[in-house]
């Protein structure tokens, strides 16, 4: 404990672990805002008889998609192997990324589908279609 409160009492660590914490509530508040954009489109989706609102909602879940995949694939990613020297590491480490990135993508599609039918369950009383 003492030696976090020394390490707190330095400006340039406070500094980094400021950062840091910036940096992981931007990404965090980022995919919540879309999730909620998301959201919004799936419920309008599903209580209007229209395409066009299932054509919004696909796109935007399409762009939450590549959000998503761009933090898991296009930025560094999560490591996997200490180093990648081999094209077998590469590629094993490609499609671990993609994984993540699809498993991320499909839990918060599926968080949301729960989401907007609990909100229509409360709204209206009844499951949407």
């Amino acid at each position: 404990m003492v030696h976090w409160l020394e390490r707190l009492s330095e400006e340039s660590f406070r500094t980094q672990l400021g950062q840091r914490v910036e940096a992981l509530t931007d990404e965090a508040f980022n995919v919540l805002r879309w999730t909620v954009l998301v959201g919004f489109a799936r419920y309008v989706a599903q209580q209007a008889s229209s395409i066009w609102f299932e054509v919004i909602y696909w796109v935007l879940a399409g762009l939450l998609f590549g959000y998503l995949a761009s933090r898991f694939l296009l930025r560094p990613e999560v490591p996997i192997f200490a180093h990648r020297d081999a094209r077998w590491k590469r590629i094993t480490q490609t499609l671990v990324n993609y994984a993540l990135c699809m498993a991320a993508f499909m839990a918060v599609i599926w968080a949301l589908d729960r989401l907007v039918e609990a909100i229509a369950q409360y709204r209206f009383g009844a499951t949407p279609n």
